[in-house]
This record gives structure tokens, sequence and C-alpha cells, in this order.
């Protein structure tokens, strides 16, 4: 009997022992499972600003919103410079005499009983005399050649007979220091200065002897 009431009052001891430490550890499950509910719910509640991202970002370059594209200066042409033009230079008056030396070629075609026919090229030297009178811008007057010699030929007998040994009549228009026209039938073109005289002739006469020459001359008078 005293053996049933002694179990009987440890179990009454153990039981009141454990019961204590039972309610405690539900009510601690209990309030951390509260608390969890209530983070949870905290976090939805709080939205997330631009601030807060902007206090994520690492120190160093920084995203930026670019500004507006600001305007860009109208495009000017730049103003191009004037050129100064000098007013023509005054044409020379070739109006007097002129001599000096001229070298030309003579060249056509022959027949020689001997040879039959061929191309004869001769070479000249002599001296010219130009009479000239201007008015306005245009020379005329005369010129001639004295003194001819053939310094060159296949045949010098003929370049002989068919030398030039006058020229005729002078019409040249003058611009400047230059001049061009025509002499005895053939192209003259040169350039003058105050007294001297340099130029050229070339063409045909009587579409038979091709002529090619250049003259040097002084002013005499």
């Amino acid at each position: 009997m005293n053996r049933i009431i002694a179990l009987l009052v440890a179990t009454v001891l153990i039981t009141s022992a454990l019961l204590p430490t039972s309610a405690l550890a539900e009510e601690k499950k209990a309030a951390d499972q509260k608390k969890k509910t209530a983070d949870k719910t905290k976090k939805q509640s709080v939205k997330k600003t631009p601030a807060d991202e902007k206090k994520k970002l690492k120190p160093g370059l920084q995203p930026f919103t670019p500004k507006s594209k600001p305007e860009e200066p109208a495009k000017t042409t730049p103003d191009k410079p004037k050129l100064q033009t000098k007013s023509s230079t005054a044409s020379l008056d070739m109006t007097g005499k002129w001599a000096g030396i001229a070298v030309w070629s003579a060249a056509f075609d022959y027949y020689d009983p001997n040879i039959g026919s061929y191309r004869e090229v001769c070479r000249y030297q002599g001296n010219f005399v130009l009479n000239l009178i201007q008015n306005g811008n245009v020379a005329t007057g005369n010129a001639a050649l004295g003194n001819v010699q053939v310094t060159q030929g296949r045949n010098m007998d003929v370049c002989a007979e068919e030398g030039l040994s006058t020229l005729g009549a002078v019409n040249v228009k003058v611009f400047g220091s230059g001049f061009s026209g025509t002499v005895g039938g053939l192209n003259i073109k040169g350039s003058i200065t105050s007294d001297l005289m340099n130029g050229q002739v070339s063409g045909s006469l009587g579409g038979e002897i091709g002529v090619d020459g250049k003259f040097t001359g002084n002013r005499v008078s």
C-alpha cells in the first residue's frame, strides 16, 4: 500500500515538473511565429525608393540621365576674300621703226629629174625692218627682209630660188606688252618693251611653202 502511494506521489511530482517546461516552449514558439509574420508584413509594406536604390550604388562612376542635347550654333559660311585685281596694263605703243635679225625655215615639195619627188626643207637667216603706226590698240605698216642667206638645205640652189625676200603688209592688235596678227600672209605674234621686240612667224605661202621662224629686234626710231 505504501508502495502504491509512493508511485502516485512520484508521478505527480514528475508531471508538475514537466508541465511548466512544455508550456514555456509552446509560448516561445508562438511568439517566434508572430514575430516572423510581423516582419514579413513590414517588408511587404515598405517600398523601395529611388533614394534607396541610389544608396546601393558603388562608389566611382555613377549612372546619370543625359541632359537634353544643347543646340548647336548655326553654321555660317566664311566670307570669301575678295580678290583684288589690278587693271590691265596699258598697251605699249609700237609706233616707229624696228630692226633686227630673223631666222626661219621653208618646207615644200620638189621634183628633181635625177632623184624624183622629195620634201625640201630650207633654213634661212636675214635682217628685218618693221615700220609701224599704232592707232588705239591696232598697229599697221610694212615689213621687209634683207641680206637673206641660206644656212641649210638638201639643194642649196633650190633653196636660194625659193627663199623669202619680202614680207609685206603688217596688221596686228596690241594688248599690254604683247601683239598678234598677220604679216605678208603669215601669222605673227610676239612681245615688246619700250625698245625691244621678240616674236614668231608661221603659216603657209600659196598653200605650197610652210614657213616657221623667229625674230628679235630693237626700236630704231
